[in-house]
């Protein structure tokens, strides 16, 4: 009786698992996509002010939000 009881609990525990990720992939995510990720600048004199502006893309199916941007 305990050996069936442990492949019970056993079986349970490895399907459990399994179904947690099949409900994970069907939730609402924001997905950032950023078609051209880098730019090279042209050669600039110091003191210069360049810019560049970056597409970024949701591609997820949930509001995506920034909310801080740092360079890199």
């Amino acid at each position: 009786m305990k050996k069936w009881l442990f492949l019970l609990i056993l079986a349970l525990l490895w399907h459990s698992p399994l179904s947690a990720d099949t409900s994970t992939s069907t939730q609402s995510t924001p997905r950032i996509t950023i078609p051209n990720p880098s730019y090279q600048f042209d050669p600039a004199i110091e003191g210069d002010v360049v810019t560049h502006e970056f597409t970024l893309v949701n591609s997820g199916n949930a509001l995506l939000e920034i909310l801080k941007v740092q360079t890199g």
